[in-house]
């Protein structure tokens, strides 16, 4: 039997560790961090996981949260102009937000208890090529291995070499909730801002993040000091929401806004990249890149958790019909899984380049017809329909008239 090494304990390497445990293949999973130790840091990010991806969690016998007061049921979408945009779009099947600091501990904890092995590993080239030794195959999902050159970015498939957006994401209470639960989502010429219901180890609050177009009004936030002047912090957000985001401030209780847990922030900028998907390493084993060690994207369509899923599903599927696990296994292996992402990465991209005529007049044909509205946002669970639908002006018109017709 195969002997498989998974560095990095986030969604993607627990969802392929859980994986290829049902179907009997020998794991052990190296992660950064203890289970406490995720437990007590600081939040990693804010993934809302759509209905595919809580069906592989069925499937692993993990969906420990699957129930009717954790569900998202759409996204309520608002951009101001003339004429402006504001629709609510349904999704199929429900989605669900959770804390990783309260997900992925009791995702490790289900791997231990079924006879998994967690060993604490720091994700660097030399650590990574010891363990390389003890097993037949190493797969990376660790974004930290990003800066240690196993895998180069992809130049053909990485478009931007500077951050798109500057990042602000908190975690906070004092935002009504809604029934029935939506994502709220709010664009305009200085960013996006988001927010959805998030439950975490202390119950329920909500999340928001703030996407800036940088040298735009909303860039300051992910400047200002939040853990030296929390208060300030909160005063800044506040005042930024009821400009840019005013339904939103609406929901908001003054008196009661503020963070969830002292330094529930995160602050920065993300460079979508694409890295080469595998390498051999000096021990003459291979490795394959997965999750955020071969692809980052922008967070604003929401895919990054779930695109680890798929994709670690996919490897699974690989890993489990068997080796050799050599150059011809890791080529067919990138083949497979850039089916699963090349859409993800192409929407991600139109989305946070310049405005897209196509983009544009499908959200002012939502606002005015609900068909066309519920069906743009039920492609957020389906990214390569979505990308069908909004890759060209001619690709969205065509869409839009079968939605239409049906």
């Amino acid at each position: 039997m195969h002997d498989i090494a998974i560095v990095g304990a986030g969604i993607s390497g627990l969802h392929l560790a859980l994986r290829l445990q049902q179907a009997g293949v020998d794991t052990t999973l190296y992660a950064e961090r203890s289970p406490e130790q995720i437990a007590a840091g600081r939040p990693l990010s804010l993934p809302v996981r759509f209905g595919a991806t809580r069906r592989r969690e069925h499937e692993l016998g993990v969906a420990h949260w699957d129930t009717p007061e954790h569900h998202t049921h759409g996204v309520n979408f608002v951009a101001p102009g003339d004429p402006g945009i504001h629709f609510f779009g349904r999704l199929d099947t429900p989605a669900s937000g959770i804390d990783l600091r309260l997900y992925l501990p009791r995702l490790i904890a289900d791997y231990l208890q079924r006879g998994g092995r967690l060993e604490i590993l720091t994700p660097d080239a030399a650590g990574i090529d010891r363990i390389s030794h003890d097993h037949d195959l190493v797969v990376v999902a660790a974004g930290r291995s990003a800066s240690t050159g196993l895998f180069p970015r992809d130049a053909a498939r990485s478009p931007y070499t500077r951050p798109q957006r500057v990042l602000t994401a908190g975690l906070f209470h004092g935002i009504a909730p809604t029934d029935p639960g939506w994502i709220h989502f709010q664009a305009g010429e200085a960013g996006e801002i988001f927010s959805t219901r998030i439950l975490t180890a202390d119950g329920p609050v909500h999340g928001m993040v703030v996407e800036a177009l940088p040298g735009g009004p909303l860039e300051q936030l992910a400047a200002h000091d939040h853990a030296a002047d929390p208060a300030g912090f909160v005063k800044t957000l506040l005042s930024l929401v009821a400009e840019h985001a005013p339904q939103l401030r609406e929901r908001i209780s003054e008196d009661e806004f503020a963070l969830a847990r002292p330094g529930d922030v995160i602050q920065g900028g993300i460079t979508p990249t694409v890295r080469r998907s595998w390498t051999t390493l000096p021990s003459g084993r291979l490795a394959l890149a997965l999750g955020d060690a071969w692809i980052v994207n922008d967070p604003l369509t929401g895919q990054g958790a779930n695109l680890g899923s798929a994709c670690a599903f996919e490897l699974a599927a690989l890993i489990t019909a068997g080796g050799p696990y050599d150059t011809a296994f890791a080529e067919r292996a990138a083949r497979r899984l850039w089916q699963a992402a090349e859409p993800v990465v192409a929407w991600s991209n139109l989305n946070i380049g310049p405005p897209a005529e196509q983009l544009g007049a499908l959200l002012t044909t939502a606002t005015a017809d609900r068909r066309v509205a519920d069906a743009f946002v039920a492609n957020f669970d389906d990214p390569a329909a979505m990308w069908q639908a909004i890759k060209s002006p001619e690709a969205a018109r065509s869409w839009m008239a079968r939605v239409t017709s049906a």
